[in-house]
């Protein structure tokens, strides 16, 4: 970054500005606002010390639990279709996790704005509970009815509750290094998304489907209540803004292109998660070792959080969007489309595929309320992040039951699911650049 950017970085946390911009060092996009907004983008961010990193802890904490079963659903809906749901089809089955996945981002409609209005210890604790009892009701479960009520409906209600304001929490405590403190944050999902499919991959043949459940309900509820008892606000609740979501965000073109991409995110993302595991079966691969694979991709996703987070900091976090999701789409139509084309099990180009596109695909998690949060008034970021994941979650909603009627009519064949993943990135890289000019200009070298 030059250095004109980084002294204007330094200028925002310890200087008045003289104009009303976007809180954040990079945007340079004016605002029309009230006065009294003024105080708010005036704001010396801490950008580090003991209450702030700690609440980066607890989001830390607070991911590792919701994030970490998202990241693990491929795992719970392998192990589904092999037993207890075997008599129905792959796309009946992702119907569970998909419904879980629609509610997970969906409920951010209310729940942001809610955020904005009375803080995060009212989502937060009943999310929290929710989520615990979810996966303790989802251990006794036998019949479908019982895993979409227990998992799909309670245990994505709950996630929401602790997801969205955890990432909205962390916001409010830094600016110059946000992409790095919620890179950091986000890197919880992936620890979970590594230790889940680990654990009851090695629990189940010892204690059983149930007791392995209920051994990752008590790890997740240490989780929560270390969550719980870190996540703090800087911010005084904005109750004028009113617990609403704000369509009026889409009348900016910066917003419209982000949110967009955002849905495409969605859409595609969840499928390696939810197929790679069966598809590797298909493939040939040991039973064992299949299940594995997703642990590899989510820890591959660890420092895909992490370190985009870090770069985005100093060279623009669309601009390193715009990169990571370019490999993600190459990641998927080359490594993954030649391992599943090419006769025999492809083992080795499988974890490559596995890794880069883990690594590619973190930011997807990570730098999304990053970017909404450069382009956003921060006295109402939970808002307009609601707004943004309650559009993206007909993404999830319909992208992987989409993906499986796709596998379905080609007669198991993965081909075809794949190509539609990796369009899916195509589709949103092109969101993503206009998001990017829109709001930094076209110039290529322009941090943003």
């Amino acid at each position: 970054m030059n250095t004109s950017s980084d002294s204007s970085s330094t200028d925002s946390r310890h200087t008045k500005r003289t104009e009303p911009t976007l809180n954040d060092p990079i945007a340079d996009e004016k605002l029309e606002r009230p006065e009294d907004q003024k105080v708010y983008d005036e704001i010396d961010y801490p950008d580090g010390g003991i209450k702030a990193w700690s609440v980066v802890f607890g989001s830390w904490c607070a991911m590792l639990g919701s994030f970490g079963i998202w990241n693990s659903v491929g795992v719970f809906q392998a192990y589904l279709s092999e037993n207890q749901l075997s008599q129905y089809t792959e796309g009946d089955i992702s119907w569970i996790f998909s419904v879980f996945s629609f509610l997970f981002f969906f409920c951010g409609v209310q729940i942001g704005p809610i955020f904005d209005a009375y803080g995060l210890k009212p989502l937060v604790i009943p999310g929290s509970i929710g989520f615990v009892l979810s996966i303790i009701l989802f251990s006794f479960g036998s019949e479908y009815y019982q895993f979409f009520l227990s998992f799909s409906i309670l245990g994505g209600i709950s996630c929401s509750l602790v997801f969205t304001p955890s990432i909205a929490a962390t916001n409010q405590w830094f600016n110059a290094r946000r992409g790095l403190a919620t890179g950091i944050a986000t890197t919880g999902g992936g620890f979970g998304g590594v230790i889940f499919p680990i654990l009851v991959r090695a629990l189940i043949p010892k204690v059983g489907f149930g007791w392995t459940l209920r051994i990752v309900a008590f790890i997740c509820l240490v989780t929560s209540t270390l969550a719980i008892l870190c996540l703090r606000t800087r911010f005084p609740p904005n109750r004028a803004s009113g617990a609403t979501i704000d369509l009026s965000a889409f009348k900016d073109r910066r917003f419209a292109a982000t949110a967009c991409a955002t849905f495409m995110i969605e859409w595609a993302l969840q499928i390696p998660q939810t197929y790679f595991t069966s598809f590797a079966l298909y493939k040939g691969v040991d039973t064992t070792f299949a299940y594995q694979m997703i642990a590899i991709l989510n820890g591959a996703s660890v420092f895909g959080r992490w370190l985009p987070g870090y770069v985005a900091d100093r060279f623009g976090r669309f601009n390193t969007m715009i990169a990571t999701i370019s490999m993600c789409a190459v990641f998927s139509l080359s490594l993954w489309m030649v391992s599943s084309v090419v006769d025999g099990t492809k083992t080795g180009l499988m974890i490559v595929y596995l890794v880069c596109f883990g690594f590619a695909s973190g930011s997807g998690i990570s730098l999304i309320p990053v970017c909404i949060a450069q382009i956003s008034d921060m006295r109402e970021y939970g808002k307009r992040y609601g707004t943004t994941f309650s559009f993206a979650s007909l993404g999830t909603l319909t992208g992987v039951p989409i993906a499986g009627a796709i596998l379905k009519a080609q007669n198991g064949r993965y081909d075809g699911l794949i190509a539609y993943c990796g369009s899916c990135y195509i589709v949103c890289l092109m969101f993503l650049i206009l998001a990017r000019g829109f709001g930094g200009g076209w110039v290529l070298r322009k941090v943003y």
